[in-house]
Formats: structure tokens, C-alpha cells, sequence
């Protein structure tokens, strides 16, 4: 009887909203599909996620994207990453025909180089030894469920071009634990996580990676940390119906898992997030190789944040920076050490809307995905160092493109992945004068 209260009052509270109302009801008239449980269970109550005042007041004139980018390497499918070598002269693209492919810096010539088993999406070099590099993997929208290989951390060596598993399992976790009041999430420092060997995963102490996002490596090239935004069966890799509802109904299912390559153990860092995606290691000292604090968005939340691996706030994690104007996806540090990060898609009013009035989520997630509203302006962000101050901000129309999904600092340009379906180029741009 409380429930029909409850509902009741809910509708009287928003029956003052009957335009947006019969939007709603006027899609699911044409819709036919039915949305999966675990989105619905994990529809909770109004969350209210601000607008950065700061952010905008910085916000460049017109359209420097639009008007400053070069596109070339026609042949070039879109792309979920870009991974530079300047000094040889090429770099490495992840894209989303699941190839990675070489594209001569200098000609901007681009060529497929290895065809990989699943779709690639982050990638990182070994940090002494360039010939190597360590790739996340996952399904694609074309893969079907029972695949040969599993989504997880691979290690592609370039001159030979063979690839090798590193992990594909990872740990079970108590899903029942909660946050203590003073914590975002659930996070164990340097030490106090618990290490199981990867050979000895099994159906018993572990299961498959679901999605493997974006990945970082130590300075010594021992420790892979990786982020899981989702862990719903037989996710996927890129912008989806299935990442836009996980954005929708703020599901904390985001893991960051480590893979030690010394010892060859796998353990969780730490749960309880939303949507973990872009991800960068800190360093109390500049020469130390041991990294002291991570960083990573919470894209369905619009915000940064800080998980302190050691020093005096370990084992704490805190907010860096939210009321980001979009969805933050991949981010990098510039040679100056700033922050650049990636928003593939902007946040419409309509969903800050919905987050403060969630009794209308359960009837938007039954809207076909071609039927969705979504804007098609796409960004860039800069910020300093320590990530707490926006430096620069500029928005893209979509008439170009849309889904900027990384931005990648370069010595003399920034390099912009593009994620958007049937998209062919290579993107650049030289770096704003203003900064």
C-alpha cells in the first residue's frame, strides 16, 4: 500500500509536466522493445548533478574545432584510441572495424596493421619497451556471445605483430558491501587489496571480464590497472543503447581491477563507482615509479575523481571536478602536464532533468534508441595539472563529426579520436593560442 502511495504522489508532483509527458508516452507507443531488469532495479532516487560555472565561463567562442581541424587518412575507420610514437614518426589507432592500424605521421597515410580478436579500445606502450603494447579488448556490436576469445587486457608486440593474453578473469566481488559515509565508492589502497594468481581463477573465485575500457601502466611496467564501467552480461565496447542506459539509471557497477605482471596476480582496486572510463596514474615524486594516486571519471556522473593509493590520504578517494558539461570518456596529460579529456557527447537538460525526477526513467528506458534524443555537439576540456581548474573548453557542433572519444596530446598538436559510425579520418588540431 506505501508503494502506490508513493507512486501516486509522484505523479501528482510531476503531473504539472504533461508536455514532457506526452513525449514520453508518444515514443513508447512506437517502441517494441523491453529494457532489461538490472536497469531497472538500479534506478534509485533524484540525484541532482550540477553545471560547472567555471567551466563555461571559459567556454571558446564559435566553433575552434570546426575551424582549426585537419582530417585526412581517408581510409581510416573511426577510432576508440591513438597512440603516438612522434619520434619514429607513426602512430597506433584502435578502430572500430576492430583493427589496429598505422598511420605515417608525416603523410598521414593510414594502413591496417593487425586485426585483433576482439575490438580494441584503450591502449598503452610498455614504458621500456616501445615494441610492446598492452590493449583492452571487448565485444563490438557485431561479436555474438559465445566468442572464442574473451574481453580483457592483451599485449600486441609490434615487430612481430603477435598477440598475447595477459588476463581475461577477474576476481568475484560482494556486491551487498556499501561505501562507508565519508567514501564515493569502495577502494583499497596500496597493500590492502587482495591478490589471487591468474592462473588460479576459475568459475569458483572469479569470472570473465564484460567490458574492458581503458588502461594505465605503472612507470616500471609492472602493474596494469584497468577499468571496467559496467559488468552487465555481454556489454559492449563504444557509444551503445546499452552505455546510454547505464548513463541513465547511474548504475554503481564500475571496477578498476589491477593486474600485477610481476607476480602475476589480479585483484580489485576498488567498486561501487559509476561508470569508471578514462584513467591516468600520479606521482608524488617525478623520478619515483611507483604511482601514489589515480585518477578517473565517473562519466555517468559528470565528474573526476581521485583515489589515493599512498601518503597521508591513503585508501581515500575524493571529487576533483564535476558539473562537467558532458560525459567524460578518455583523457591524457599535454607535455605541460595539463589534463585534456575527451567529451564524446553533451549532457542534454533532459537528462539532468531525469536524475532529479527519476519516476520518469522507467518509461524513457522502453524508448526505441533511434528514437532518443541525443545532441550531436561533441568537446574538448583542459585542466590544470591536479585537475581541479578548467584552462579550456570548446564545443563542436556535430556537422563535422560527432563522439570525440580521446584527446591526445602531442609535442606539437592534439590528435581527437573520433567513435562516431562511419566516420573515416584522422583527426588534428593545433593547440588552442589561449592556453
Amino acid at each position: 500500500m506505501k508503494k502506490n502511495i508513493i507512486n501516486s504522489s509522484s505523479f501528482h508532483n510531476y503531473r504539472n509536466s504533461s508536455p514532457i509527458v506526452i513525449f514520453f508516452v508518444c515514443l513508447i507507443l512506437f517502441s517494441c522493445r523491453t529494457p532489461e531488469e538490472y536497469f531497472k532495479n538500479q534506478i534509485k532516487g533524484p540525484v541532482d548533478l550540477p553545471y560547472n560555472p567555471s567551466i563555461e565561463s571559459i567556454k571558446s567562442e564559435g566553433d575552434p574545432i570546426k575551424q582549426n581541424i585537419t582530417i585526412s587518412g581517408s581510409n581510416l575507420p573511426a577510432q576508440d584510441e591513438i597512440l603516438l610514437q612522434e619520434d619514429l614518426g607513426r602512430a597506433f589507432v584502435a578502430s572500430i572495424d576492430g583493427w589496429i592500424w598505422k598511420v605515417d605521421l608525416t603523410t598521414n597515410l593510414a594502413e591496417p596493421f593487425v586485426k585483433t580478436p576482439l575490438l580494441p579500445g584503450g591502449m598503452v606502450f610498455h614504458p621500456k619497451n616501445q615494441d610492446i603494447i598492452y590493449m583492452c579488448l571487448s565485444r563490438g556490436k557485431q561479436h555474438e556471445s559465445n566468442l572464442n576469445e574473451t574481453p580483457g587486457i592483451y599485449e600486441l608486440t609490434i615487430s612481430t605483430k603477435q598477440i598475447r593474453k595477459i588476463g581475461t578473469r577477474v576476481p568475484l566481488v560482494d556486491k551487498t558491501k556499501e561505501p562507508s559515509n565519508d567514501q564515493i565508492g569502495i577502494f583499497y589502497s596500496k597493500g590492502k587489496e587482495t591478490k589471487i594468481p591468474i592462473s588460479e581463477l576459475n568459475n569458483t573465485n572469479s569470472r570473465n571480464v564484460e567490458k574492458a575500457d581503458d588502461l594505465a601502466i605503472s612507470k616500471d611496467g609492472e602493474r596494469i590497472y584497468f577499468t571496467e564501467p559496467y559488468d552487465h552480461p555481454n556489454a559492449i565496447l563504444g557509444v551503445s543503447i546499452q552505455s546510454k542506459q547505464e548513463v541513465l539509471t547511474l548504475g554503481r557497477n564500475g571496477h578498476l581491477w589491477k593486474y600485477d605482471l610481476k607476480d602475476n596476480t589480479a585483484s580489485l582496486i576498488a567498486h561501487q563507482y559509476t561508470y569508471l572510463d578514462g584513467i591516468l596514474l600520479e606521482y608524488s615524486q617525478k623520478e619515483s615509479e611507483q604511482e601514489s594516486s589515480i585518477l578517473l571519471n565517473e562519466l555517468s556522473k559528470s565528474r573526476l575523481i581521485r583515489l589515493h593509493l599512498s601518503g597521508d590520504k591513503s585508501g581515500k578517494d575524493e571529487l576533483v571536478i564535476e558539473g562537467l558539461p558532458g560525459f567524460p570518456d578518455g583523457m591524457d596529460r599535454d607535455p605541460s602536464g595539463r589534463i585534456w579529456i575527451a567529451i564524446p557527447v553533451e549532457r542534454s537538460k533532459l537528462i539532468t532533468w531525469l536524475h532529479k525526477h527519476p519516476f520518469w526513467k522507467r518509461l524513457v528506458l522502453y524508448i526505441p534508441e533511434k528514437l532518443q534524443p541525443v545532441s550531436k555537439k561533441t568537446s574538448i576540456i583542459a585542466l590544470s595539472p591536479n585537475g581541479t581548474n578548467p584552462i579550456y573548453y570548446s564545443v563542436h557542433d556535430g556537422s563535422l563529426f560527432s563522439y570525440i572519444i580521446v584527446v591526445v596530446p602531442g609535442k606539437e598538436k592534439l590528435y581527437l579520436a573520433v567513435y562516431q559510425d562511419g566516420f573515416k579520418g584522422f583527426v588534428t588540431m593545433p593547440y588552442p593560442n589561449n592556453l
